[in-house]
């Protein structure tokens, strides 16, 4: 059922009135279901029609799509071209797609659409780009599923988020629903933090999964997290993103470097607001001459300190050199060694010292047991 209104229209002049296009002063084209419901409806204040091929072209065209009798997205173009009275539309210029949920709004804009309102979808092949709250979608080709509504975004999509450190992840596919926010993405993933103070902070993972209302992210495995800037890298198996808090975690070993150090862990929280690295599920920090073993590990990028504490216990070789405490502090120097102390802490340190050759005149006979650790 397709209606078309047109009112208060003027016909062009000329020698041969039939070969010219009508002139309308006001456009109304809209379709029903059949429920007698309103499936769509589009206006323009000017629009020049021809009827022997039944194509209209209009200007500033305004829009309502509905779903279910009520009213879904708002439509605004600057230009269209209307095909078999509204078979095929062909949106042009400017155009804004407003989705008028206020629970989960979003705004899909592009400069062409293609819109067959009988099939219920779009084409949008130039600069797609989709908004909801601070997250923004682009790609060079899209599709938009009004009933669904689904958007399929295709040829190297990117999810981007500003602010003083935006964050840019260039993607495969993505399938993103508004109405859950729910967003699939294959990969390649590569993604690039643009820190305020300079330097850039990287990830790559096959896959994400994610919401776009939540602003969640879950990076599938395997996951690797660089900042050159603090010589970091590591590697993850699943590792969720949670873009509003500026943070990184993941509940599953995960395997780092720090630089001339090898920390390793069963899980980590990178918190980017305070510029720190915890782990808190058994952590063990290996570099040349010495390692240190502890149930939770805290690590600030900023200012190189690094802390241990619950059980710790860290081995020297050279002196062979065992510290236990309850807490060691730490850190990082500038030949990327990590450095601890206990400042006002107490600890347990035992040292084995070589075992002395016996002496001619100490009365001991070789081959008597070792000389026991010295303990501190």
């Amino acid at each position: 059922m397709l209606g078309l209104v047109i009112a208060a229209c003027d016909v062009s002049s000329g020698d041969d009135d039939a070969a010219q296009p009508f002139v309308f002063r006001d456009l109304h084209l809209s379709q029903k279901d059949q429920q007698g419901r309103p499936l769509w409806k589009i206006t323009s204040p000017e629009t020049r029609y021809d009827l022997s091929r039944r194509i209209a072209h209009t200007g500033r065209l305004r829009g309502t799509l509905y779903r279910d009798g009520e009213p879904f997205y708002r439509l605004i173009a600057a230009h269209a071209v209307v095909i078999n009275d509204g078979e095929l539309v062909q949106l042009e210029g400017p155009t804004r797609l407003e989705r008028l949920d206020p629970k989960q709004p979003a705004v899909v804009t592009a400069q062409r659409v293609r819109w067959y309102p009988n099939q219920k979808r779009m084409i949008i092949d130039r600069s797609p780009k989709a908004i909801q709250g601070s997250l923004e979608l682009t790609a060079p080709l899209a599709r938009l599923f009004i009933d669904e509504d689904r958007l399929e975004l295709r040829d190297q999509a990117v999810l981007r988020r500003g602010g003083r450190d935006p964050l840019e992840i260039k993607l495969g596919a993505v399938d993103w629903n508004p109405t859950s926010g729910d967003l699939m993405a294959t990969g390649p993933v590569r993604g690039r933090r643009t820190l305020p103070e300079g330097g850039q902070q990287r990830l790559t993972a096959p896959s994400l999964r994610g919401n776009t209302g939540s602003q969640i992210v879950d990076l599938q495995p395997p996951v690797r997290l660089q900042d050159p800037t603090q010589d970091l890298a590591i590697q993850a198996k699943t590792t969720r993103l949670n873009l509003l808090r500026q943070s990184a975690s993941s509940a599953q070993a995960f395997e780092a470097q720090l630089g001339k150090a090898r920390l390793e862990g069963g899980n980590f929280e990178i918190d980017a607001t305070r510029s720190t690295v915890v782990v808190t599920g058994g952590c063990r920090l290996t570099q040349p001459g010495a390692s240190l073993a502890a149930q939770r590990c805290r690590w600030h990028w900023k200012t190189g300190d690094v802390n241990a504490s619950g059980g710790v216990l860290l081995r020297r070789q050279n002196p062979d050199q065992e510290t236990r405490a309850e807490r060691l502090q730490g850190r990082i120097q500038q030949d990327g060694f990590v450095e601890f102390s206990a400042p006002g802490g107490r600890v347990h340190s035992q040292l084995r010292l070589p075992s002395p050759e016996a002496s001619p005149f100490s009365g001991s006979p070789p081959g008597d047991a070792p000389t026991p650790a010295f303990q501190l």
